[in-house]
């Protein structure tokens, strides 16, 4: 993708500017978001409209201004070019969601984390989904694997669309909707499950503790966590401890590397098995 915006932006910026627009493009659905230093800001009508002649499938830019913010983890967008809208339908793994990319969290870039994870399941798992935004873990894996699962999500933005997208992908019959701060979720759901995600990895750690409590005798927890790390042995070092730390025993867990955020700045999983 960031060889994409190069192709789009030449002639448009200088080579420098071009290194300027920090970390690629990110396209969902048919609404491209870019990030321009604070060098370049005064050229994003230009850079959004050099997208939209290079890159047809794409009919509205937004400049990302600063990081993914707050509880529900939200862009600040400034719109640059196209289409007044915000709200785009994005097609990954043979769904379709429905994202408002202002009002909801949804990463195009975790696609093949979503799809590994739905194939992890087993054929009659119960799945609990603490953070599920617009749905694209929980869809996926019902979709795929035929299994149930209760997906909770507080943004309400992200809940309708959600329950509209578990209508889009055929899976409203195998998905229990919930829309509570997951710290509370113990009391409104009496049985325990297989498998439970926490794809919320600025945050994640508060909720371990119900999480597992939540999950049956031997049951997985896939968490996800931003960790700083000289390197990938570091991070990883540092997420082993946490969750040691957290959980407060020895359980059975690995690691992974998800993506690199930043420079020294990584997200990782800690795919963990508790005892039976």
């Amino acid at each position: 993708m960031a060889k994409i915006l190069q192709r789009a932006l030449d002639g448009v910026l200088t080579a420098a500017q071009t290194r300027a627009v920090e970390t690629g493009i990110d396209v969902i659905g048919d609404i491209a978001i870019v990030k321009l230093d604070d060098s370049v800001k005064d050229q994003g009508p230009a850079v959004g409209n050099a997208i939209l002649e290079s890159m047809k499938n794409v009919r509205v830019v937004f400049d990302q201004e600063g990081g993914i913010e707050g509880d529900f983890r939200l862009r600040k967008l400034r719109h640059i070019a196209g289409e007044g809208r915000t709200l785009t339908t994005h097609r990954e793994n043979q769904l379709r969601f429905t994202v408002d990319v202002e009002r909801c969290y949804f990463s195009p870039r975790l696609s093949t984390e979503r799809l590994r994870i739905a194939d992890v399941v087993q054929p009659g798992e119960l799945v609990l989904n603490m953070f599920a935004g617009v749905g694209p873990y929980s869809n996926t894996i019902s979709r795929r694997k035929r299994v149930k699962v209760y997906s909770n999500e507080l943004n309400a933005t992200a809940f309708e669309l959600h329950a509209r997208n578990n209508r889009l992908n055929k899976v409203e019959d195998l998905t229990v909707m919930f829309g509570e701060d997951a710290m509370d979720l113990q009391k409104s759901i009496d049985v325990k499950f297989d498998r439970i995600l926490m794809p919320h990895p600025s945050a994640s750690d508060r909720f371990l503790p119900v999480a597992a409590e939540m999950a049956k005798p031997g049951g997985r927890i896939h968490y996800y966590r931003q960790v700083s790390g000289y390197d990938l042995q570091e991070a990883e070092n540092e997420l082993s401890r946490e969750v040691r730390a957290i959980l407060g025993h020895a359980p059975t867990f690995r690691m992974r590397k998800v993506r690199e955020i930043g420079p020294r700045f990584l997200e990782l999983a800690a795919d963990i098995q508790l005892a039976s």
